[in-house]
């Protein structure tokens, strides 16, 4: 991988760790999911046009692919947290919910934000190593570790789109870093 677009991609995704539409009082989901999907292509799209710029060494390869892959778990883990929280915001959720919502306590929110980090983590790492079929196995694990909470409906659909929402997150990810390599 080219340094140049490597580098890119990282300003890119570190920028967008911190970008406004994240702030929970300036978006709303459906809004900061089309302009992160567009930042990310037009990302990929300049990354890709300055790479042409410069021919890299064989030692600015291996740095570029070692940057890449920074700017995969970065994204994955980091960005992907806020771009599963838009999924689910999409599901009306609240401590107490009002009509139709689905109530999840403070420390269950907490937890399930670390558990989609790692999960994220684990998932693009199989991706990356083309152990697709290993992908089921996460999902089992977090539904054996949940058995019993799925009996409850409204939970169980919460954490099939958040768990989901996660994985495919992070599979989109691991897919374009092999076809950037």
């Amino acid at each position: 991988m080219n340094p140049i677009a490597a580098v890119i991609l990282l300003v890119y995704v570190i920028g967008v760790t911190w970008a406004p539409w994240r702030r929970p009082s300036w978006r709303r989901p459906a809004h900061g999911l089309w302009i992160e999907g567009g930042g990310l292509v037009a990302a990929v799209a300049v990354a890709l046009v300055l790479a042409r710029l410069a021919t890299p060494t064989r030692t600015g390869m291996l740095w570029g692919g070692l940057v890449l892959h920074v700017a995969a778990y970065w994204y994955a883990c980091a960005g992907g947290m806020a771009v599963v929280r838009l999924v689910l915001d999409l599901v009306p959720v609240a401590a107490q919910p009002a009509t139709g919502g689905i109530a999840v306590s403070a420390s269950e929110l907490s937890r399930g934000r670390i558990i989609g980090v790692l999960e994220r983590a684990v998932a693009l790492t199989l991706v990356l190593l083309g152990q697709y079929g290993a992908l089921g196995l996460l999902v089992a694990a977090k539904a054996l570790a949940r058995f019993r909470a799925l009996d409850d409906r409204d939970f169980a659909e919460y954490f099939l789109i958040g768990t989901l929402a996660s994985l495919l997150h992070a599979l989109v990810v691991g897919v374009g870093v092999r076809l950037l390599m």
